[in-house]
């Protein structure tokens, strides 16, 4: 049993918007807070592959001796297991244990291909083990921990909320799933601002190289080439952010760390 498998890449976007989908598919689409439990009386959950039969059931403590929860397959069902102990604490409303129950979920979602195949796929009780060769975009239980995190949070009011500590304590949630998933928020809030900068960005290099010749600006080109196209036409605009007149990609910084703007 493997602490972490590298599995096919997706990026946190898509991952919430595969948990958004499971939730659509378990009519969980306008709750703002989920019950686990009512987990255990779902037949089928939706998959990446489609469809799969789907049992959720409580073990005695003693058969996860390590484990929160462990999700595998029986042969006819994706299979999730949790300790009795972490049921009793989700009954409670405790965080820990709502969040292994929708971690786990994630992996009968966005794994059943390595489950098929004999993965076991479980939330450790002491944390998991990531290791440092498998990217995160390729992580199993980094793309489990943004599933859950996006699957318990209704995003209507997320979005009232002013912090990752605040969408922790209202969804139960780790304060580092609640970071990724808060970022993520800001980043798609953020998307359509970063995209009329770009614009304006843009206007702003038609008219530095735009117009008659006896009217063009004299263009100040680096001579480091471009991060995106290689060509050596990058130039100044707006203070410390520069466009590539060839590919007209626009940084915020240049060589020190690019961000694309």
């Amino acid at each position: 049993m493997s602490d972490d498998y590298k599995v096919d890449g997706l990026s946190n976007a898509q991952v919430r918007a595969l948990a958004k989908r499971s939730r659509a598919y378990l009519r969980f689409s306008e709750a703002d807070f989920i019950d686990v439990l009512a987990l255990e009386q779902v037949d089928h959950i939706w998959t990446v592959h489609g469809p799969k039969p789907f049992r959720l059931e409580a073990v005695s403590d003693s058969e996860l001796l390590t484990d929160s929860g462990l999700t595998t397959f029986d042969g006819v069902h994706i299979l999730t297991r949790v300790r009795r102990s972490v049921r009793r604490d989700a009954l409670l409303g405790h965080g820990y244990p709502r969040f292994t129950y929708a971690h786990e979920l994630g992996h009968a979602t966005l794994h059943p291909r390595h489950l098929l195949q004999g993965a076991s796929m479980p939330r450790r009780r002491q944390g998991n083990t990531k290791f440092n060769w498998i990217p995160s975009f390729q992580s199993a239980e980094h793309q489990a921990m943004v599933f859950a995190a996006a699957f318990l949070i209704n995003d209507e009011t997320a979005r009232n909320l002013s912090t990752a500590d605040d969408v922790a304590i209202r969804y139960g949630l780790s304060l580092e799933a609640a970071r990724i998933y808060f970022e993520q928020l800001l980043e798609e809030i953020e998307r359509p601002l970063s995209a009329e900068r770009v614009r304006r960005m843009a206007d702003e290099f038609k008219a530095i190289v735009g117009g008659n010749e006896s009217g063009k600006r004299t263009i100040s080109f680096l001579d480091d080439p471009c991060l995106s196209c290689g060509q050596k036409e990058l130039f100044p605009v707006n203070g410390s952010r520069y466009m590539c007149r060839a590919c007209e990609r626009v940084y915020d910084r240049y060589q020190d760390g690019d961000q694309a703007g």
